[in-house]
């Protein structure tokens, strides 16, 4: 039986090499029968976490009303949820890191939805060629999906790619599409 996989995508360039590695990825777990979807972050308004500890307090994870509302579904129902990203300052771009802060209503004992038991897996697209530029966005992830208590089921590393379009002069788009096909 297939998985429902979630590819969150959070590149503001349309059309660039974190969208192509994204879309590769969902080929090839999509040939192994699984349903992927791909949120595109950047078309969505999702604000920052504003600390105010109201989660649940409305019968939903948090009070504010803005895109998050449409990925928080999504991200419930997702047996696997995938992260691509542009590596912004050795971090997250800020779109994807606004969604990530804004899963805390989950780490809540008083969270009626767990998602704990979820896979997950990292794909990366970098300007930069020195491995330890990565280490920020790297430890993030590993931190995230442990305390989370998701399996991380790999990651993948797209370097030395600046220019729109030059993930497609390397092997980095097999690479993505392996790691969806290990789904």
């Amino acid at each position: 039986m297939g998985k429902n996989i979630l590819v969150l995508e959070g590149s503001p360039r349309m059309d660039g090499n974190s969208d192509m590695l994204a879309e590769a990825f969902a080929e090839g777990a999509g040939g192994q029968g699984h349903e992927v979807s791909i949120i595109k972050v950047s078309c969505y308004r999702v604000n920052g976490c504003f600390a105010c500890s109201m989660c649940w307090n409305m019968g939903k994870p948090c009070v504010q009303s803005d895109d998050m509302e449409k990925i928080y579904p999504e991200i419930e129902q997702a047996d696997a949820v995938v992260w691509v990203s542009p590596l912004y300052f050795f971090t997250w771009s800020t779109q994807l890191k606004a969604v990530i802060d804004r899963l805390y209503p989950y780490y809540l004992d008083r969270s009626p939805v767990k998602l704990k038991g979820k896979e997950s897996a990292l794909i990366l697209a970098a300007a930069t060629d020195q491995m330890a530029e990565l280490k920020g966005i790297q430890e993030t992830y590993r931190i995230m999906t442990e305390y989370m208590g998701w399996k991380n089921r790999g990651e993948m590393y797209a370097c030395d790619v600046w220019e729109k379009g030059e993930v497609r002069h390397m092997d980095y788009l097999e690479r993505a599409r392996s790691l969806g096909a290990s789904f």
